[in-house]
């Protein structure tokens, strides 16, 4: 009986943090300096998936990784920030719960 209640619970509230991650994600790129840290973070992230990338594939990773351009480090960046939300809110009514 609970765990049908608890699922219910849980997609409710995974409901309601899309519109909240969505506004995070459409304001993250409008101020100035958090703008540019999401964008570091963006290209941190871009360097490190696409050495391991190319690690797992057996290719060289001594060569320079090109970074991503402003506008798609911005939708990368803003697009993790909305997933972590979603993800924290997440995690921190199940520790609620149990």
């Amino acid at each position: 009986m609970i765990l049908p209640v608890f699922k219910l619970g849980t997609l409710a509230l995974k409901t309601l943090c899309k519109p909240i991650a969505n506004r995070l994600k459409k304001e993250a790129g409008l101020h100035p300096r958090f703008r540019q840290l999401i964008i570091n973070i963006a290209q941190a992230n871009h360097r490190f998936t696409t050495n391991m990338q190319r690690r797992i594939y057996g290719h060289a990773t001594d060569v320079a990784v090109r970074p991503l351009n402003e506008e798609k480090a911005v939708q990368a960046a803003a697009d993790l920030l909305g997933e972590l939300f979603v993800f924290s809110v997440m995690l921190y009514s199940h520790s609620i719960l149990f």
